[in-house]
């Protein structure tokens, strides 16, 4: 894979070399235009393009990079100073990104627009070989005479559909003999809710989940935190691509003595998430963490959303009344079965984390009394204008001061 990046700015050009120095893939920089669109066919499927969209008044010519190569990857992006709410995104973008005084928020805007990018095109792979297998697995469901699973109660995870009860069932025995946990899934999966599953088969109330910061995971806090009585405490540590790298080293160091000590308890145990088809991007030294994770904990698969269709109505409905609770103000009062069943005919094309966006931006710029299809298609979670409308805000002026708005 490589980068290729159109700008005439020497500010955006030196923070972007500085994001991107270091890194895996080799990146370039264009300030003509002609000659980067004479470069499109011959770009890859991996390869991707960056726009600099304060080009656009003068150059007019997004849509012209987008049709330009049919194998091109188009992430439009742009400069917002501290506090602007602005975006001059166009409606076509299909990728888009801020950048901004802050060098680790745009470093994680940054890593997880080329994420959303490989996902997206892994996706559409694997849905495509889905399509010759779904006829034959269907009929062997009908055929199949074996009893349903058992009724399984969850806590975090909605689990009406098969596949989900199977997975409650697994985590209910890990519960009987806490470990590592790695736990994989398709991108935008339900990750955290996993976690916390988990952690309350095991524990129920009475200790909550840690969640560590990816970036900076401090090994001795965390024991002191969660080691202080007597019981099974785990740690999430996010995605396996979130990692920074002295969390990764942090990380190796603890678990090679582990290793050493064969009969050393390993208190806390850690859980950690990875998106199918990641491993491309990951560093070596996370492919090797990732390699440990398996050799020492129990591996967790999460089913997709495509596997998941019964299981959309309930989702729905949960984060529709949580967002009413707490946004009371919000125009939206009802959500109509008409929506429920565009999510649920959509469900194979989405993942868990993009119903909850779709849902809650429809909730937040919509002025109708009902959340109808309508709505859900026009402020989807694959429009960038209205990702940006109901992020802004927050990113840029109430965490303005806080690394942790990342």
């Amino acid at each position: 894979m490589s980068i290729h990046i159109l700008t005439t700015d020497l500010k955006l050009t030196q923070q972007l070399t500085q994001l991107l120095a270091g890194g895996q893939h080799p990146f370039s920089f264009h300030t003509d235009l002609e000659e980067l669109i004479s470069l499109l066919p011959r770009l890859k499927k991996t390869d991707k393009v960056f726009y600099d969209l304060q080009l656009e008044p003068r150059l007019m010519a997004f849509d012209a990079l987008r049709f330009g190569g049919k194998k091109t990857n188009l992430i439009a992006f742009e400069l917002l100073e501290e506090g602007g709410t602005r975006s001059s995104c166009p409606k076509s973008a299909k990728h888009y990104f801020v950048l901004s005084a802050d060098m680790r928020k745009s470093g994680a805007r940054l890593k997880r627009v080329l994420h959303e990018v490989d996902a997206l095109a892994v996706k559409k792979k694997s849905l495509r070989k889905k399509d010759g297998v779904q006829k034959v697995s269907a009929t062997s469901r009908a055929s199949n005479t074996q009893f349903p699973p058992p009724i399984t109660l969850s806590r975090y995870l909605t689990a009406k559909s098969e596949s989900m009860q199977q997975l409650l069932i697994k985590i209910a025995e890990l519960a009987k003999e806490p470990k590592f946990v790695f736990i994989i899934g398709e991108d935008g999966a339900d990750f955290e809710l996993a976690a916390r599953e988990i952690d309350f088969r095991t524990n129920g109330d009475q200790s909550p989940l840690h969640i560590a910061d990816p970036m900076r995971v401090e090994i001795d806090e965390i024991e002191r935190h969660l080691c202080d009585k007597d019981q099974t405490r785990y740690c999430y540590l996010g995605l396996s691509y979130e990692l920074g790298n002295l969390t990764v080293a942090r990380l190796t160091d603890y678990l090679f003595q582990l290793s050493e000590d064969a009969a050393q308890q390993p208190a806390p145990y850690f859980i950690l998430g990875h998106v199918d088809d990641s491993d491309e991007y990951l560093e070596t030294e996370v492919k090797t963490l990732i390699k440990s994770f398996r050799q020492i904990g129990k591996v967790i698969e999460l089913p997709s959303m495509a596997e998941r269709q019964e299981d959309v109505s309930l989702i729905a409905q949960s984060i529709f009344t949580t967002l009413r609770t707490a946004h009371p103000f919000l125009m939206t009062r009802m959500l109509s079965r008409g929506a429920i069943e565009y999510l649920e005919a959509q469900c194979g094309e989405m993942s868990y984390c993009s119903v909850v966006r779709t849902i809650r931006n429809s909730m937040a710029l919509t002025e109708r009394d009902t959340l109808t299809e309508r709505e859900l298609n026009s402020f989807g979670d694959d429009s960038p204008t209205a990702q940006h409308l109901i992020e802004s805000l927050a990113d840029e002026k109430f965490f303005k001061d806080q690394t942790g708005a990342a």
